[in-house]
C-alpha cells in the first residue's frame, strides 16, 4: 500500500484523492517503477508537456520526444521511488532525484525514455488546505507508448475534479474511484486483472 504524507499544509481530502489515483494508476497502468513526486505550490495544466524556455520562446513536448516537466529543485518537497517486486506489488527504493538544477536549453534534452521505460510519474501540489484547490498530473510510459495527463482539483462542499486536461474527467474519474475501492478494501495492490478503463487518452504509439 503507498500512502502519502500528511503535513499541515494539505488539505486531508486533497490528499485522499492523490492516494487514490496513486493506487488507481498502479492497478490500472502496473508500472515497473513508480515516482510520486510532492510540488510545493499549485501547478496548472501548462505544466503538461511543457519542456522549457529557450531564447523566450516556450518549449511543448512532441509526443515522440516527451520531456521531464521542469520543475526547479527548490519547488520539489518530497520524491518517493518504487520498484515492482511482484503482480501489484511495490517496495520503496531509493532513486536519484528526477528535477535537477540546469540551464533551460538542456531541460529540452531530458527525454522521459532516459529515465524510465516502463514507469508512471505522477506529480501532486501543497498547499491544499489554504488554497482550496490541488493539482495532479500523471506520465505513463510503456514499451509501447507515452501520454501524461494532468487533473485540477477543488473544494467545494467536498473535493471533487473540476477539469482534466489531455485526457477525460470519466478517466481521471475511474482511476480514483478504482484506487478508493482497492484502499477501502484494504488490497490496494492485488493479484488480479484490473477493470478496463474505455475512455481514451492522449497518447503516443511507437513504430
Amino acid at each position: 500500500m503507498i500512502t502519502l504524507q500528511r503535513t499541515q499544509e494539505d488539505d486531508p481530502g486533497f490528499l485522499d484523492q492523490a492516494e487514490w489515483i496513486v493506487a488507481g494508476c498502479v492497478d490500472h497502468y502496473s508500472p515497473a517503477e513508480l515516482y510520486v513526486i510532492r510540488i510545493r505550490d499549485w501547478f496548472d495544466y501548462k505544466w503538461c508537456y511543457f519542456s522549457g524556455k529557450a531564447l523566450g520562446a516556450v518549449g511543448v513536448s512532441k509526443f515522440c520526444d516527451l520531456t521531464l516537466p521542469p520543475f526547479v529543485p527548490n519547488r520539489v518537497i518530497a520524491q518517493q521511488h518504487y520498484n515492482r517486486v511482484a503482480i501489484k506489488k511495490y517496495e520503496l527504493s531509493n532513486a536519484s532525484p528526477l528535477h535537477i538544477r540546469q540551464r533551460s536549453e538542456e531541460n529540452f534534452k531530458r527525454f522521459i525514455r532516459r529515465t524510465t521505460n516502463d514507469g508512471t510519474i505522477i506529480w501532486f501540489s501543497s498547499g491544499s488546505r489554504a488554497t482550496g484547490r490541488g493539482s495532479i498530473m500523471v506520465y505513463n510510459v510503456s514499451p509501447e507508448m507515452k501520454f501524461g495527463w494532468h487533473a485540477t482539483f477543488l473544494k467545494k462542499a467536498k473535493w471533487q475534479l473540476e477539469k482534466a486536461t489531455f485526457t477525460s474527467k470519466a478517466l481521471v474519474e475511474a482511476l480514483r474511484d478504482s484506487g478508493a475501492g482497492r484502499l477501502a478494501n484494504k488490497t490496494a495492490f492485488p493479484d488480479h486483472t484490473p477493470p478496463k478503463v474505455s475512455v481514451r487518452t492522449r497518447r503516443f504509439r511507437l513504430d
